[in-house]
């Protein structure tokens, strides 16, 4: 288990990182989530050993690793480029962790090439490969050692939309199937969604919340963070009392709701069409909800919704979270 004590990071005695506890145990994956500049690079580097701690304590199984260097700490690092050798084949890149520890296994390289999908990839140089497969080549080289951590910095951030969607799905299940416990950064909520196990939300340096990933959706701390997990708006006060009552949820001070959790329907709340959108999977709305004010909602397709149109919406319970 990875454990972190109260850690800080400091440049030039300006806090980057500060007092962060988290917990890590063995097989799961941690996502740590937040905007550009939040401390979440810091804070992977410097349990990588690659910056020193302004205080604090960080361990593994129970024993400190914040005073070893990086090569002692058993853990290995994926940057989100994959940093490859241009002038070695796929195989020499996955095996050169193998060959400085004097280990080299061609059987191991080939069961790694398995594991992320690349057989018969060996004798290809990383210029002929796709970014996807590029960073394959680069995950199969961090696992080759068989690190007790890995540590993945933004390792999707650099390809396509949709190349980053199939291979969050894969990367889930190739660290699954190698049993690996990992420490993630990244900035979409979706990927962490995807990847991981459990969720820490940084802002400002600081962990403003953590937990499995369902606690923490089901229930973000403020509204910032309901935000930055994707929810469209924010509900407090009498509002997020009545929307609640129309759920048939306990009462709260305030509610998030995603872009769908008001359906147009034979519903308890009423309210007027101000805009209607088609999409290819369903007609998007902004309704002016009576004492709610605008909210987004959602319409089968061929619906006839238009603008100052009437309408009626019920709420779907699992599109809306409580704020703690």
């Amino acid at each position: 288990m990875l454990s972190l004590t109260d850690v800080s990071v400091s440049y030039d005695g300006v806090p980057a990182v500060r007092h962060v506890d988290l917990d890590l145990p063995d097989g799961q994956v941690l996502a740590v989530l937040g905007p550009s500049g939040c401390g979440k690079s810091t804070l992977l580097r410097s349990v990588a050993g690659l910056e020193p701690l302004a205080g604090g304590r960080i361990a593994f199984d129970g024993e400190p690793v914040d005073h070893l260097p990086t090569h002692k700490r058993g853990f290995a690092l994926m940057f989100q480029d994959g940093q490859l050798f241009g002038h070695l084949t796929v195989a020499r890149n996955v095996g050169y962790a193998l060959r400085l520890r004097r280990r080299p296994s061609a059987d191991r390289v080939r069961e790694l090439l398995a594991l992320v999908g690349l057989e018969g990839y060996d004798d290809r140089l990383p210029a002929t490969l796709s970014g996807g497969e590029r960073q394959r080549v680069a995950l199969a080289r961090a696992l080759a050692v068989e690190p007790r951590l890995l540590l993945l910095d933004e390792p999707l951030s650099a390809l396509d939309a949709s190349l980053r969607e199939r291979l969050a799905l894969d990367l889930r299940e190739i660290l699954r199937a190698a049993g690996t416990t990992a420490l993630m950064v990244t900035h979409d909520h979706e990927e962490a969604f995807t990847v991981a196990d459990r969720l820490a939300v940084m802002r400002a340096g600081e962990v403003v919340q953590a937990g499995p990933i369902g606690e923490v959706w089901a229930a973000p701390v403020d509204e910032p963070t309901a935000l930055f997990l994707g929810y469209a708006r924010v509900l407090a006060g009498v509002p997020a009392q009545r929307l609640l009552a129309a759920a048939g949820l306990p009462p709260a001070s305030s509610v998030a709701l995603r872009r769908s959790a008001l359906v147009a329907g034979d519903g308890p709340l009423a309210g007027t069409v101000v805009s209607a959108r088609a999409t290819p999977e369903t007609l998007r709305l902004v309704v002016a909800v009576e004492g709610l004010g605008e909210l987004d909602a959602v319409a089968p397709l061929g619906s006839h919704a238009a603008p100052g149109e009437p309408v009626r919406l019920h709420v779907d319970p699992t599109r809306v979270a409580t704020i703690t």
